[in-house]
Order: structure tokens, then sequence, then C-alpha cells
């Protein structure tokens, strides 16, 4: 049986919040720290050769390596059993921190290029004097040219332990952006590490992991209830490769560039309130300074992060886990918003816990308060991505069953790599990450512009899905031969396009509709923006957060998607006679094969998907977002257009009130079914 180790930082151990609860839930008793030491065992190396390659570096085959495995993408080496790193372990369970020590590697890289000549053979691994979860990269010149961070831990064995960090970063160190001549490369992911050591220390037991009794929908204190409420709290976004045609400003632009995150969230901290006139909201906020950083669950719930194939666990009998997914996009100078990047999907794992305010015990149930963190190299780790098209997001359930992992449906996983079942050469490198045509971020060609990088993950059960998203300013340069992203502020938390129309907004040419169903949800943004001469041009973005109406066969643990698909038509009204000046349709890519055809059909303008209803071509699917503009010579008034949705059933269509060409409202048959409350 596994034993698990959940990271806590030691200053914030079980802290109960500055708000007592109603009801008292036992506070923590003071934790009891031991020193442990860790030896032996084995780095796994994951390099990014492509941007290693970009910056100029050779990465050789590691010497003296153990056998290959079934990921060849991966590259092990021995750690010796002599020396060790010194850790501190609170409760016999919660690592809280490096207290010295060195581990030496046997075997390893040289790393060659730009006049340096960089012996990581016998690497030693030694903890930061600067941050107890950081560890330097010593070369054999004793220099420290990489070092490494975003370490998760896990520790499994009982009274024979072996202490795990399942994913970590390896990134660029202050001393080798300075010798390549640009301090920005300074914290850049190179690698993405594994690291299995034994617990050298005689008499070393872990304790057994813990259960959780506050699953969403559990009886709280007070007659309360728990519920699901996850925040995402910070992220960056980083360059990690590129096809070898983008060449950088001015060039063909004909390449792809991939940007990978760092996405950090935390479960809400809601424990009641003692506040008796405010008995229905919490008085701790999760993510303070954000109009969406405080819940609406008096009680957090515990949330369960099961790794795929692990097995079937509470609360819903399988191996429920988050899902992440991430997304760009740039506002041109005229003010026309496009969605240019969207990712696959990153099958969350495994939880840091760290800090928390109350943490589980578990690495695979994240508790309330607790913080965990995907860092770049994790999320860019080929072996944990897979399509959209497999989740139902509404709902946050994965359809494993004939999944990229689990072709053949029988529970277990078929490979490490999703590509051995999806093939295609380019599999490795940008399969399920987020692609970028390079003439998107092109400065040249893209004056004025803006951008925006979106982070969001699927929680099942969460009551708020818009705090689970969060957005940031970027700004894309070139280096001379890497793209470079430099993450803006302020970060907030909701979608990407409530920077282009406020949810809230009043002003008289702008229009932002939130659209909840039965099904999933969306989101109609519009702005019109007078032309002069009497033209206005409107442009309407459609985002689909959730919605999908699924089919699919048998259930969890052996559930099948067969199809997830959103919507494939977009109708406004116009009058007859109105002048048609011009029309575009922007999903984000550069394939006119895909877009959705236009007519115009007596008072109606229409975009159409091509395809059927089982195999729609580039619907507008969960997580995506596409914009209609028409430019005509009528002004704007209030009306409803509706969407069509992809797959067959009742009711047929959504309706968007919004301001539309001076026409009044479309009611095609369906649009005013039940269950489509437009609010």
């Amino acid at each position: 049986m596994l034993k698990h180790l959940t990271l806590a930082l030691l200053g914030a151990l079980c802290l109960a919040p500055s708000n007592a609860p109603f009801a008292a839930e036992p506070e923590a008793p003071a934790a009891s720290v031991q020193q442990w030491t860790v030896w032996g065992g084995e780095l796994r190396f994951n390099w990014n050769r492509d941007l290693m390659q970009d910056l100029g570096f050779n990465v050789g085959a590691a010497r003296d390596r153990l056998e290959i495995g079934d990921a060849p993408h991966i590259e092990r080496i021995a750690l010796r059993e002599s020396a060790g790193l010194e850790i501190r372990v609170a409760d016999s369970a919660d690592f809280v921190g490096f207290a010295g020590g060195r581990l030496q590697a046997r075997g390893g890289f040289e790393v060659e290029g730009k006049g340096l000549s960089i012996d990581l053979r016998n690497l030693v691994l030694r903890p930061s004097a600067e941050n107890a979860f950081r560890i330097d990269v010593v070369s054999a010149d004793g220099e420290v040219w990489f070092y490494i961070d975003r370490l998760m831990y896990k520790l499994e064995g009982g009274s024979d332990p072996l202490m795990s960090v399942r994913a970590m970063d390896l990134r660029i160190a202050p001393r080798l952006a300075s010798a390549l001549g640009n301090d920005t490369y300074a914290g850049w992911v190179v690698a993405g590490l594994e690291m299995y050591a034994r617990v050298a220390t005689p008499g070393a037991v872990v304790a057994e992991p813990e259960g959780s009794s506050r699953w969403h929908g559990s009886p709280a204190p007070n007659g309360g209830v728990y519920e699901v409420d996850v925040f995402m709290s910070s992220f960056t976004l980083q360059y990690t490769r590129k096809q070898a045609a983008a060449d950088g400003p001015g060039g063909q632009n004909t390449g792809v560039v991939v940007f990978t995150p760092s996405s950090t969230l935390r479960n809400n901290r809601g424990t009641g309130t003692a506040d008796e006139s405010n008995l229905n909201n919490p008085v701790i906020a999760t993510v303070a300074g954000d109009p969406l950083g405080t819940s609406s669950a008096r009680y957090a719930a515990d949330v369960p992060w099961w790794q795929k194939f692990s097995g079937n666990f509470a609360p819903h009998g399988n191996d429920q886990h988050p899902y992440l997914i991430w997304n760009l996009y740039r506002v041109d100078s005229t003010g026309r918003i496009e969605q240019i990047g969207r990712s696959g999907v990153k099958h969350a794992w495994l939880t840091t816990n760290s800090p928390c305010d109350v943490n589980p015990g578990n690495n695979h149930i994240l508790g309330r308060g607790c913080v965990d963190t995907y860092g770049t190299g994790n999320n860019d780790a080929i072996g944990d991505l897979g399509p959209r098209n497999e989740i139902l997001p509404f709902t946050g359930q994965w359809g494993r069953c004939g999944s990229v992992y689990d072709a053949d449906c029988n529970g277990a996983r078929d490979t490490s790599s999703p590509c051995s079942n999806v093939g295609g050469a380019d599999c490795s490198s940008y399969a399920f990450r987020m692609p970028v045509i390079e003439q998107f971020i092109d400065t040249t060609l893209n004056a004025g512009a803006t951008y925006f990088a979106e982070s969001w993950y699927i929680v099942r059960d969460d009551i708020n899905f818009q705090n689970t998203m969060q957005s940031a300013p970027i700004t894309f340069s070139w280096t001379g031969s890497t793209w470079s992203s430099a993450n803006g502020s302020p970060l907030r938390l909701g979608p990407a396009l409530g920077r282009w129309v406020a949810p809230n907004t009043s002003a008289a040419n702008e229009r932002s509709l939130d659209i909840k169903t039965g099904e999933g949800n969306l989101r109609v943004a519009m702005r019109v923006n007078d032309l002069g001469g009497g033209q206005y041009r409107y442009d309407y973005a459609v985002m689909n957060f959730d919605f999908a109406r699924a089919v699919t066969q048998g259930a969890e643990p052996n559930l099948r998607v067969l199809r997830n698909n959103g919507f494939n038509r977009f109708e406004l009204p116009m009058p007859a006679g109105a002048q048609l000046v011009s029309t575009e349709f922007a999903d984000g890519d550069l394939d006119a094969g895909n877009d959705w055809s236009f007519s115009r059909q007596g008072s109606s303008l229409i975009w159409q998907a091509g395809g059927t209803s089982t195999a729609p071509l580039n619907p507008l699917n969960w997580g995506v977002m596409f914009r209609f503009s028409v430019t005509t010579d009528q002004a704007p008034q209030n009306g409803s257009g509706f969407l069509g949705i992809a797959e067959t059933g009742t009711p047929a269509n959504v309706r968007v009130d919004t301001l539309v060409p001076g026409a009044a409202a479309v009611n095609p048959d369906g649009v005013f079914a039940d269950g489509f409350e437009v609010q």
C-alpha cells in the first residue's frame, strides 16, 4: 500500500484562519518535525531539446543511463548511495523543506554551445541557501548553471520509505543567462525532471495517507454543506518550442510557436462565518483583491485528485481529477478580438497541498485553502496531455474508455505517451500543447495589438467555474533565436473575454451576456463601432465555456465519449433591405477550408459550419471562442439572434439577447425551450 507525502510549508501547516468557524473543526496539533536523509534511486530527465537548440545548445545523450523502459523521451540516471539530501518531515507525513546535504548522480549529460561546455556528468544536487524548496544543480566545474523548483512530492513505502518527486522544473540559472548575454532567459524551464530516492534514515516510517469526510455535498457544521469552489490564483506563460519555419519578425511567419503555462490554484477557504447577519457568505477571501476572489460556499469541500489509472476511489468511484487548459487571445488595433491559441487537456495527478488551512494528509486530495502548482515542465509533459474531446466539461468527467490512453477500453494504460495511439510525425512536439501561428504574434505585422493569456481548470462539482479561470496581459518579443513572452499585470479571475467587454458593462455600444443552460455555459460579448459615413461594424465574440451536448456509452469508470460538440450555427437578424458591406469569421487559424460559410436569407444573417450533426466541421466546442463580424448601414437596436446546437436534440437552439443591426428578434423553433435560461 502506498503512503503519500503531502507538501506543506512549515510556517503554514494547518493554521486556522483568523475568523473562527461556527462549530469548531478540530485544529491540528503542533507538528513534530524530524530530519531524514535521502539517497540512492534515480533521476529522470525529459529535456526540451527543441528549446535548448533554439538557445544554441546541444544536449548529448545521457551517459551511463539506465534502461529506457516504455518512455523513450525519458532518460534515467542513477543517484549514488553516499552523502545525501537532508529533508525535514513533519508528523512522518509532510515534507517541510530541505535542510542541507548533497546528492550526486552517477552519469549525466554534456551540454555544448555558445562557447560553453557544461559537464553535467555526475552532477550534484544541493539545496539552495535562498529557498528551502529549491535545488541547485552543480556541474563538474562547481558552477550552478541550472536549478530546480516546482517540486511535487510524495512519500511511499511505509517502513521502507521512498521519497518520490513526481515532477519538477529544471530552469536556467542567472549564471547561464548572463553568459548568454540575455538576462530574460533566467528562470526559463528547459526540462522536466522526476526523482526517486530512498529514505536512508534508520527507523523512518511514513504515516498512512488520510481520507476525507468533506466531499462535495457532505454535511458540514450547523446544518451546512461542503461545496467545491476552486480558484486559479496565478499563472505565467513561457515559450517552449517552435518549428524551424518560425523565423522571427519580418520572416516568412509560416511556422508554429508553442507556449506553456505554470498555473497555481487554491482551494476555497470557507469555514462558515461568525457574522450571524451574513450566514450565507464566508468572510475569507481566497484570492484577495479580486471581485471573484471570495466564494459563496460557506464550507470548503475537499477535491479528489486521483491520478488516471491509479484505481477507483471516493467520492465518485473512479480516478477523478481536475483538467487544465490554456488559451491565447489577440485584440488588434481596430479592437477586434480573436482566439489565436488553444491547448489540449492536462490531466492533473498530484496535489502538493502547500500551504494549507487544513491539510488533508493525502497528495490525492486538495484540502481547504490548499495551494497547488503545475509548473511549465509538468504542463509540457506529453505523458499527461490529451484532447479536449474526451472531456465532458460541464460535469467534469473524462471518457477514459477508448481514450488516447486506453484505446482498447480495458481499464489499463496502453502507453506512457498518447502519441502511440494518436500517431503523426509532430505528435511529441505539438500534439495537445498550445501551438500559435507565428504571424499572429509578430509585432511587425500586428502593430498596436494587445494579447491576453488565459489558464483554467475544469473541476468536478465546482459551483463557480469562472473563478477557476484567470487571465493576464502578455507581450511577445524576438530574442534572435526564440520568441519570448513577458507576463504582465494585473492578473484577473474570470475569462480573458471580460477584458474586451466588461461583464457588467453599461456602455451604450457594448453588451456582455452570460447564458446558463442545462448542458453548459457560454458568453456572448459584442461591440458596435461607428465607422462614420453611416456605417457600423458589429463584432460578436462567442465563448463556449463548457457547453457540450454529449453522446456517450457506458458509465464511469468505463465511460466512453463518442461526441461532445457545441455549436454549428450563428444567426442574427438584419432588415432585408439593409446594406451589407462586409462580414468576417475568425476562428484563430489560417485554414479557409474549415471556415463557417456565410449566407443572407431574407432578414437573417447566417454563419453555418460544414459537415453533419454527427461530424460537424470545426464546431464551436468548449473552451473555444469564435468571432463573427458584420459591417452594415444599420444602427444598433436591442434584438435577439440564436446559436444552433451541433448535435440533434431538444432544444435545437440557444437564444442570444444582444444588440443587432436595426432588426427585430429571430424566433426559431425551440429557442425558448425549457432549460435554456438567459441571464
